[in-house]
């Protein structure tokens, strides 16, 4: 059943056309990912469907009665006066009012009153079925979930960071269950284990999804279809992105050979019909109006577009250095008391790709702050082999000059470059034209990711040290990325959350975690690889959950409740056993009257009402305790 249609959706900005003619119809339950370069229309797509924008042209049409559920970006004003528990419990709104009201009755249930009493058992039954025995315990687990602690659920919402602001916000969405979910760029800010549950929590939910993602890897494990968004126009597409990619080349390949096939046969038809009028005969010109019908009649094909044109990025590495890259022991560092590791040890060679995963604030991006010299360790030591020269990627691009424009930034870093070549090398990077002349400081997150990528490439570094280089980069800039550094020669040591980028490149992981021994494990293998020994070495035994107040009152309550169904059903049979018991009693008296010379019944009938008189003092006595 069809829950959400879109036709004929258009919007353009003056003369800048932003969606063409877009449409796609969703069945329930389907989950939809939209894809395309940055700056396509993916997120203006979302708010056109969520109400927030008004198209030039089109209708969006949602199912009657069909909730929607959009991942906000809460500003301060939105969290003001209300702390991270409250976030997370405002979804349950009717809920916490029956809470109230069933608290406010209990205090009258002993005046004794019966419509109190009829009133509290309905609305405690319903307050039952609708979860609100658990909700609380159930809001909070899913906002730890997203990283947060049992402190953190006392803080000022408005004081938390941006990414904790968007976990927070996130965690309340999936809380509230609206019937269609539209999510942008949901995993942003959230670590490898936030993201896999999430994926699980998308798996298993009935609703509707559409969601805008870079996250090719969970794009993969958690979409149904596939929309994109190129040259303004949009394409449906069965399955997730992997399926879809594999689709579109198909397809793309296909359209260009008979694309190519028609226009040859047409240059053939045309060549002829020049030949035939250069002989100016009839039978001549009958043969070439004839081909020039032909030509007519053709249903032809649109010449195929470009696709939207992506980095273009080469990697070279120094030639001469030694097989020894790296060399890290005993490495330690603590921030205000927090052990992030200690004693930490690793050793990297030529070609090795070391992929550095865990938890947000794990030390990650510590780690390599401490190997490229940013920031000193407070134990051990991290030393570069022979001739070794090292590159750097900063996630916050902290090595950028905000005072100077691109191409100076690109100048001061490589001055023996001519302007040519500065100006073709930010062509692979997407500055062209004018764009070269931006001010550094006007660069949005992803143009400063691009333009500190392509001083890297240029350093020719043999050691790549790469901090979520991904991060602001559209799904097509990122194979473009991960193609050259396939084919990159050099080292490479690199801290990411693209599972994808991961799966694809890792040779060896190295995972932080608080909870391991020295606080990190070193795995000699790929990504795949990984998580089958690290499922492996996980312990047998359950843990055991902590237990919130609400959820042991909870039980408490349902374990008296099942206590009292179980009284009533046994003073159920005691009440009836009872009566069986004294009409037979009865019966056999009235047999031992009727037949008073017959001994030996007189002597079965005795032994028969002996038994069952005990039996009936037994359950007399029983029945007797439930009215104590």
């Amino acid at each position: 059943m069809s829950i959400l249609s879109c036709s004929g959706i258009s919007l353009a900005y003056g003369t800048d056309v932003i969606l063409e003619d877009v449409g796609f119809t969703l069945n329930e339950g389907a989950r939809l990912g939209i894809i395309g370069v940055n700056g396509a229309g993916k997120s203006t797509l979302l708010k056109i469907i969520s109400g927030a924008l008004r198209p030039d042209s089109g209708n969006v049409s949602i199912a009657k009665g069909a909730r929607l559920g959009t991942l906000e970006q809460y500003t301060d004003s939105s969290f003001l006066g209300k702390t991270v528990a409250d976030v997370a419990l405002e979804k349950f709104s009717s809920l916490r009012e029956m809470e109230a009201e069933l608290l406010s009755l209990e205090a009258c249930l002993d005046n004794g009153d019966e419509d109190i009493i009829k009133r509290y058992t309905a609305l405690r039954d319903r307050f039952e079925i609708l979860g609100g025995y658990e909700y609380k315990s159930k809001a909070i687990s899913t906002v730890k979930r997203f990283g947060f602690s049992d402190e953190d659920m006392n803080k000022a919402a408005d004081s938390l960071s941006g990414g904790q602001k968007t976990r927070l916000s996130l965690a309340a969405l999936l809380l509230s269950k609206p019937d269609i979910v539209l999510l942008d760029e949901p995993t942003n800010h959230l670590d490898i284990e936030a993201t896999r549950w999430l994926e699980e929590q998308i798996r298993a939910s009935a609703s509707t999804f559409i969601i805008v993602s870079h996250d090719r890897y969970f794009l993969d494990r958690t979409t149904t279809d596939t929309l994109e968004i190129e040259n303004t126009h949009s394409t449906l597409y069965k399955g997730s992105y992997s399926q879809f990619k594999e689709k579109k080349k198909k397809l793309r390949e296909d359209y260009e050979k008979h694309y190519k096939l028609q226009q040859k046969e047409i240059a053939r038809l045309e060549a002829f019909i020049e030949n035939q009028r250069k002989w100016n005969r009839e039978r001549n010109i009958i043969a070439a109006e004839s081909r020039m019908k032909a030509i007519e009649r053709m249903d032809k094909l649109e010449k195929p577009e470009n696709a939207p044109s992506a980095i273009n990025i080469r990697i070279n590495s120094a030639s001469k250095s030694s097989s020894d890259v790296l060399s890290v022991r005993n490495l330690s560092k603590s921030f205000g008391g927090k052990v992030l590791f200690s004693s930490l040890s690793f050793e990297l060679k030529k070609a090795d790709r070391l992929f550095v995963i865990g938890g947000n604030g794990t030390g990650k991006s510590t780690l390599l702050k401490l190997i490229n010299g940013v920031i000193e360790p407070d134990g051990g030591v991290s030393e570069l082999g022979y001739n070794q020269q090292p590159g750097y990627y900063d996630q916050e691009q902290m090595l950028l000059n905000d005072g100077v424009n691109v191409i100076t930034e690109l100048w001061d870093a490589h001055p023996g470059m001519t302007q040519t070549e500065l100006r073709s090398s930010l062509a692979c990077y997407g500055f062209r034209g004018d764009d070269v002349f931006k001010s550094v400081s006007d660069l949005s997150g992803g143009e400063r990711a691009r333009l500190a990528i392509a001083k890297l490439v240029l350093s020719g570094a043999g050691l790549l040290i790469l901090d979520e280089p991904t991060n602001y980069l559209d799904i097509q800039s990122k194979e473009v990325l991960e193609d050259a550094l396939k084919n990159y020669g050099g080292t490479l040591i690199c801290v990411s959350h693209d599972r994808y980028l991961v799966s694809s490149l890792a040779t060896r992981i190295l995972e932080i975690d608080p909870s391991l021994k020295d606080g990190y494990k070193l795995y000699d293998c790929g990504y795949e690889e990984y998580l089958r020994r690290r499922v492996s070495t996980e312990p047998a035994v359950k843990r055991e959950r902590a237990v919130t107040d609400g959820a042991k009152d909870y039980c408490a309550r349902k374990k008296e409740k099942s206590e009292k169904r179980r009284e009533e059903k046994r003073k159920e049979f005691l009440t009836s056993e009872t009566e069986r018991l004294e009409k037979r009693i009865s019966e056999i008296e009235c047999e031992m009257e009727e037949n008073p010379t017959d001994y030996v019944l007189l002597q079965k009938l005795d032994e028969e009402k002996s038994a069952l008189d005990g039996k009936l003092l037994e359950y007399l006595d029983e029945l007797l305790s439930f009215m104590d």
